[in-house]
């Protein structure tokens, strides 16, 4: 089982880093944007996406520690380790692999995996909200993403419908022999349904919200020499963002390129060229950078199931 694990986890690393390569680094777009980029903001650019990456990993951590005793460092090292693999179909549940080889079991890791993104989404609707009100043409999305997930919570205080949805997720783990662990999961989720955890998990999201706005400001100024508003800036970062993870591609590829390139074309004074400049380096110096960042670290400092996660006593 280890061993299937360990290449498995081998694999999905290898594959998400090729996807992102294969996206982001060829075409005409990449040229140009490389010619037309001012290279003093790379740097600044490429810190702030570190950063964001260490705020995500240092969230991560925190949704673990409520019910396991665990190592900042080693959490940490797994979350961002297992950031090429995010990039393929159901790779994000390659962060539970890893903790699986250091000890933290599924039912444990997979809490935080599920909040992190709840809370990322919940950053974005809200956004999107926000956006809504200014600019028009963003309404339709937004109140329609809106009314879905309305809906959705509006069946889920009908006890019969959540009774029905627990049957059906007992059954199915009782046919994988992970009854137990269906049991454990639910109960740290309630573990972290706590007023001050999830202010301080939506602090850190905004915090890493912000991040990124400030590298698509830089890389803008680096592409044309001319900021746009940050209003501006938060509706062609969320809504796209949002879009793209709602999709079910992974890491939103396509859409969230399409929806940003639009947005900064439509709600601001960036031609066409600049604005397609912006968008590729913007999503280089983000989602490849930050897979390349999580390969590396994946193959010079994750030493597989010798690491523990684990508190001694």
């Amino acid at each position: 089982m280890n061993s299937y694990l360990k290449y498995g986890l081998h694999a999905a690393v290898l594959v998400g880093l090729v996807i992102a390569g294969f996206k982001y680094l060829r075409g005409e777009d990449i040229w140009a944007a490389i010619q037309s980029f001012n290279y003093a903001y790379l740097l600044p650019v490429l810190l702030l996406s570190a950063l964001y990456f260490a705020v995500k990993a240092y969230r991560f951590y925190l949704l673990l520690t409520p019910f396991a005793r665990v190592k900042r460092g080693t959490v940490m090292r797994a979350y961002a380790a297992g950031q090429a693999a995010t990039l393929v179909p159901g790779g994000i549940a390659a962060r539970v692999g890893l903790l699986q080889q250091a000890d933290i079991p599924p039912e444990d890791s997979s809490v935080p995996v599920a909040f992190s993104s709840i809370a990322d989404q919940t950053v974005f609707i809200l956004g999107g909200l926000v956006a809504a009100i200014f600019f028009e043409p963003a309404r339709v999305p937004v109140f329609i993403i809106l009314g879905v997930l309305v809906v959705t919570g509006a069946l889920l205080f009908i006890p019969a419908v959540r009774r029905g949805l627990y049957r059906a997720g007992q059954w199915t783990a009782d046919k994988f022999g992970a009854g137990d662990a269906l049991d454990n999961f639910l109960t740290n989720v309630k573990d972290l349904m706590t007023p001050s955890t999830i202010l301080w998990t939506l602090g850190l999201t905004v915090a890493s919200v912000v991040l990124e706005l400030i590298a698509l400001d830089l890389t803008i100024r680096g592409v044309s020499g001319e900021g746009v508003s940050y209003a501006t800036l938060s509706l062609a970062y969320v809504l796209p963002t949002m879009l793209g993870r709602l999709s079910g591609l992974p890491a939103g590829l396509g859409v969230t390129e399409a929806g940003m390139l639009g947005f900064l074309t439509n709600f601001s004074s960036l031609a066409t060229g600049p604005a397609t400049a912006a968008t590729v380096i913007f999503r280089i110096a983000t989602a490849f950078f930050r897979a390349l960042l999580g390969a590396i670290l994946y193959a010079v400092a994750w030493r597989g199931e010798q690491e523990t996660a684990v508190k001694s006593a």
